[in-house]
């Protein structure tokens, strides 16, 4: 066989110039797209900071990153259907490209692919392309019948995978036409089962045919391939370039982390600068390497709790727009309005920050940090299209320090109510040192309803023999305030919040909204430069680093681990957990609120969409406060879903166990509706150990 690389081209040899004429061109030409990708991701900024490397960002990580999410497609095998589809295709277009690169230096550089060797290569590009092949019919399957909901039907797709069809099929055939040149018999069909049907038809061909045969298909094979890198730039295959950028440099942490900081707020306000995305300009680049990279999948809108509501807001739409603006060069238009390459303000208002469409992403888009951007942006400018009602709460945080608008003297009352039934060391003194100081936050500090909760918290981790009280002045953790797009008022939230704190001595802060579990654990520390660099907040970086910050249902789920709760009752109850979007996909904490429901002797019914895949309660975003009046209320819909997975029975007997006051408001508006009660995973605990020691 070492005489097959010699004889290999013998009828195409005469195209040789011409193949390799136009992998340069095609080579140029991407050299060029990317080039453009660049200029288009630094527009306006300085492009020499990230011209080698962007900052902030290790090379470890960056590595793990391209292994873990481009070459064993980590995220994209989330969903099995598709996330297999595509690593058929991307595993077996990627070998074939591979082989490509073998095959040249075999005939250029060095003779290697001879004897067993050359089976064995042979045998794995007939794997690869029939992985590929299979891929790209499933694709078109797929598309054809809608089996993946709202799939984009525009026609380019469809020419890149009949493209991409045609290329597989013309390979094997030169496979076997190219056989029949240096050989009339076949004596590694089981190495090259895709080009021995051809082989046995292009054998019984006059020689003449045979020679024009092989010219047309190796000309139409390789026309086909280079058309299909030539046209990358303006289909959906752009997505391999940026894409592979994307998740390489995906945003470190969690997923909250990614919602960028503004860390420059006061040179802003002292300019008179809009803060957050008003004009495309203002897009930082990796928000820009976000719009390029969406492959129009789908998965983030038909994960997204507004867009199944009948809402304005798919979370890809509000990408795609931002990048066709991109790529239109409209970099001082008004990135929100009601143009064609405008984000819908509707959309953006429409988002309750639940993070779905970050969690499915494929490639790492986060879709939630740009549409906080566009809050920013409109709440900076004073616009119109910023609801009514959401501007209340912003009044009402600045007048009252709470977002009801609530008069701070009804939570003075509870605690002088909570220090008479409890005694009065349940409100934390700067005097004493505390195992715990407990952060209730706001609705459970001001709702009548949820203030159970806290007290059942307090109750349970003194039965645990733990030092715990309640901070007596708490202000807002100013979550709502940055969910709603003022980002100067969360500022000044957050160096109240930590003002408060620095008074009083305690290992850990417990807290019971995941809202403000996760500002108090992970957002504040985003802002730790910009505290560091003004005089007067410095002492807050103390607060801040000493800041051990812990979930109810976490420690709960802890003490009872330890035996320092026994909940040793057996509650009769048939219930369901709803996975708040903050504790659970923001934060992971999935298994220590089951734990503590399973402690009770209780027997969880799992929703359909339940712990990272969980369906908001549509409180998120600040629509707690303020609600988008179109289609169906995502409560609802939550709420009929928990409604069937209890089954039947009466509505004292089924109950919806939340470890969130925002879920625990949400389908207390609901519960009369669908006969269900209401209970947080305190709740349930507490009435089990009580029960047992009445026992």
């Amino acid at each position: 066989m070492t005489e097959i690389s010699i004889i290999y081209f013998v009828y195409t040899k005469q195209y040789e110039p011409l193949v390799y004429g136009l992998g340069l061109v095609v080579f140029v030409w991407l050299l060029y797209a990317a080039y453009r990708g660049y200029r288009r991701w630094t527009y306006g900024l300085s492009r020499w900071r990230l011209m080698c490397w962007p900052p902030g960002y290790g090379l470890r990580r960056a590595v793990s990153n391209f292994v873990n999410f481009v070459l064993l497609q980590r995220r994209i095998l989330r969903q099995r259907f598709p996330g297999t589809m595509h690593a058929l295709i991307f595993y077996g277009i990627g070998w074939l490209f591979i082989a490509t690169i073998l095959s040249a230096i075999n005939e250029h550089v060095v003779v290697f692919l001879v004897g067993n060797v050359y089976l064995a290569y042979k045998l794995i590009n007939n794997i690869a392309g029939f992985m590929a092949l299979a891929g790209v019919i499933v694709a078109l399957v797929r598309r054809a019948l809608r089996l993946t909901p709202n799939l984009p039907q525009d026609s380019y797709y469809y020419i890149v995978l009949v493209m991409l069809l045609l290329i597989l099929v013309t390979g094997f055939m030169i496979d076997g036409i190219f056989a029949v040149s240096y050989r009339l018999t076949w004596e590694a069909a089981w190495f090259d089962p895709g080009g021995y049907p051809f082989f046995l038809w292009a054998r019984g061909l006059p020689r003449q045919e045979l020679v024009v045969t092989t010219q047309i298909v190796f000309l139409v094979h390789v026309l086909l391939a280079m058309a299909a890198l030539i046209l990358i730039p303006f289909t959906n295959l752009w997505h391999i370039y940026p894409a592979a950028l994307n998740v390489t440099f995906q945003r470190e942490g969690t997923a909250p982390q990614g919602v960028k900081p503004v860390t420059d707020i006061d040179e802003r306000i002292e300019k008179g600068q809009p803060i957050g995305i008003v004009r495309l300009s203002d897009t930082t680049w990796k928000q820009r390497l976000d719009f390029d990279a969406c492959t129009s999948c789908m998965r983030c809108t038909n994960a997204c709790p507004a867009f199944a509501t009948g809402k304005q807001l798919s979370p890809r739409d509000v990408i795609v727009t931002m990048r066709d603006a991109m790529h239109s060069g409209l970099w001082d238009q008004q990135a929100w309005g009601e143009g064609r390459l405008q984000v819908n303000p509707e959309a953006v208002w429409s988002c309750v920050t639940c993070g779905a469409c970050v969690y499915e992403c494929p490639v790492t888009i986060h879709h939630v940090d740009t549409i906080i951007d566009m809050r920013r942006g409109m709440v900076s400018l004073g616009s119109d299209y910023v609801p009514k009602d959401s501007l209340d709460v912003l009044y009402k945080l600045q007048q009252t320090g709470n977002p009801f608008g609530a008069n701070p003297y009804e939570r003075e009352q509870w605690l002088a109510e909570l220090a008479q039934r409890l005694g009065n060391d349940v409100v934390a003194k700067e005097s004493e040192e505390y195992d715990y100081l407990y952060w209730p936050g706001c609705i459970t500090s001001y709702d009548p309803r949820i203030r159970p909760v806290g007290e059942a918290v307090v109750e349970l981790l003194r039965m645990a023999g733990l030092k715990v009280a309640i901070i007596p002045t708490q202000p807002c953790c100013g979550e709502p305030a940055r969910a709603i797009g003022d980002e100067a008022l969360f500022v000044e939230l957050m160096k109240q919040a930590l003002a408060e704190l620095s008074k009083y001595r305690f290992k850990k802060l417990l807290v019971s909204c995941p809202h403000g579990y996760n500002n108090l654990k992970n957002v504040y520390k985003m802002y730790r430069g910009y505290l560091t660099s003004r005089e007067d907040t410095k002492d807050l970086v103390k607060v801040l680093d000493s800041l051990d910050v812990e979930h109810h249902s976490i420690v709960l789920a802890r003490l009872v681990r330890e035996g320092r709760l026994r909940p040793s009752a057996k509650l009769n109850y048939a219930v369901t957990y709803h996975d708040p979007c903050y504790l659970g996909r923001w934060n992971g904490v999935f298994e220590e609120p089951r734990n503590v429901i399973k402690s009770t002797g209780l027997r969880i019914k799992e929703m359909p969409r339940n712990r990272a895949r969980s369906f908001c309660c549509g409180a998120g975003g600040g629509q707690l406060f303020y609600e988008i009046k179109r289609g169906e209320r995502i409560a609802t819909v939550r709420a009929r879903e928990a409604s069937q997975t209890l089954g039947e029975g009466s509505q004292d007997r089924r109950v919806v166990a939340v470890a969130c006051p925002y879920c625990n408001t949400m389908f207390r508006g609901e519960a009369g509706s669908f006969g269900f009660t209401v209970k947080d995973v305190a709740e349930l605990l507490l009435e089990s150990v009580k029960g047992s020691q009445e026992a």
